[in-house]
C-alpha cells in the first residue's frame, strides 16, 4: 500500500519523538542526496558524448529514414490510364468503391543515397522498364559502382511500343533487340541536371553525344524554342525529360515522357511508303 503522508524533506532536523520509521545516518542521507542528482548529471555527461559521435555511413531502411536524407518522390500515371469501371458488388454491396479518386496514383520515394537499381524496384511509373532489365541481364549492372545515368522510359512508352510491334518486347526472340534498346537508355558516366544543362549550353548547336551501354552515341540537345532538353535524334524519335536527373549514389536517373529507340530500332519500326 502507498503511504499518503508526504516525505519528510532531507534537511529536516527531527527529534526522536519525530523520528521516522527508518532511520538514516547522515552519512546514508548524504548518499542519498548523491543518488539524486546523479543521474541528470550522467544524463548530460552522456549528451556531450553522443554529441560529437558521426552519423553511420550505412544505408538506412526506405520508411525509417532520417529527415536529414536527401528524398525526390517519383509520379505514377499509370493507374490512372489503367482503370477500369468496376462490376457491381454481390448482394449487400451495391456500392462499391469505383472511382479512379479512390485508387489513386502513390508517388513513390527515391532516396539519394542508394544505387539506381533500388530507386528502380521501388518506382511503379518504371515497372515495365525495371522488368526488361531483368529479362535482358542489364539490371545487375546498375548494381554496380558506375557512375551511370539512366534515361528510363515510362510504362505507357513501354507499352504502346510493344502493341505496335506484336509484343516484340516480351518474346523471347527479340532479347537481343530489346537489350539494345534498353542499353541505349543508359549513360556510362555521371550527368546531373545542371552539369547537362551547362554542357549543352556550350556545346555547338546545344547538343551532345553521350557514350551509352550499347556502343551508340545518345543524343542529348536543347530545343531552343521550348528551352527543354531532348533526349535521342533531333530527326527521329526522341523525347523531353520528365524528371530531371535524381541524385543517386551511382549515378543520376532521369524519366522521359515518351520512347527514346536508337537508330536501327527506328529504321525497322518506320512504315513503308511507296
Amino acid at each position: 500500500m502507498l503511504s499518503l503522508l508526504p516525505p519528510l524533506p532531507f534537511n529536516t532536523t527531527t527529534t526522536r519523538d519525530e523520528a521516522p520509521l527508518r532511520h538514516h545516518t547522515p552519512r546514508r542521507a548524504q548518499h542519498r542526496w548523491r543518488g539524486f542528482v546523479a543521474p541528470p548529471a550522467l544524463m548530460l555527461a552522456g549528451m556531450f558524448l553522443l554529441g560529437g559521435c558521426e552519423q553511420s555511413p550505412a544505408r538506412q531502411d526506405t520508411y525509417t529514414t532520417p529527415i536529414s536524407t536527401c528524398a525526390y518522390m517519383m509520379p505514377t500515371v499509370s493507374g490512372t490510364r489503367t482503370y477500369t469501371q468496376g462490376r457491381s458488388g454481390k448482394s449487400g454491396q451495391n456500392n462499391p468503391i469505383d472511382s479512379a479518386v479512390a485508387y489513386g496514383n502513390p508517388q513513390t520515394p527515391a532516396f539519394c543515397d542508394r544505387p539506381l537499381s533500388d530507386t528502380l524496384r521501388s518506382s511503379i511509373e518504371l515497372a515495365d522498364y525495371t522488368h526488361l532489365l531483368d529479362r535482358t541481364g542489364l539490371f545487375p549492372t546498375l548494381q554496380q559502382a558506375g557512375p551511370f545515368t539512366v534515361f528510363a522510359l515510362p510504362n505507357t512508352a513501354l507499352e504502346t511500343y510493344n502493341a505496335q510491334t506484336g509484343g516484340q518486347l516480351l518474346d523471347p526472340a527479340s532479347t537481343g533487340s530489346v537489350r539494345t534498346l534498353l542499353g541505349y537508355t543508359i549513360v556510362t558516366g555521371k550527368w546531373p541536371h545542371k552539369a547537362l544543362r551547362a554542357a549543352l549550353a556550350a556545346a555547338p548547336g546545344h547538343s551532345l553525344l553521350l557514350p551509352t551501354l550499347n556502343g551508340q552515341a545518345l543524343p542529348i540537345w536543347l530545343d531552343t524554342q521550348t528551352e527543354q532538353v531532348m533526349v535521342g535524334p533531333p530527326h527521329g524519335q526522341s523525347s523531353p525529360l520528365w524528371v530531371m536527373g535524381i541524385p543517386q549514389s551511382n549515378g543520376v536517373l532521369y524519366f522521359t515522357h515518351t520512347l527514346v529507340l536508337p537508330p536501327a530500332e527506328q529504321a525497322a519500326t518506320r512504315p513503308n511508303t511507296p
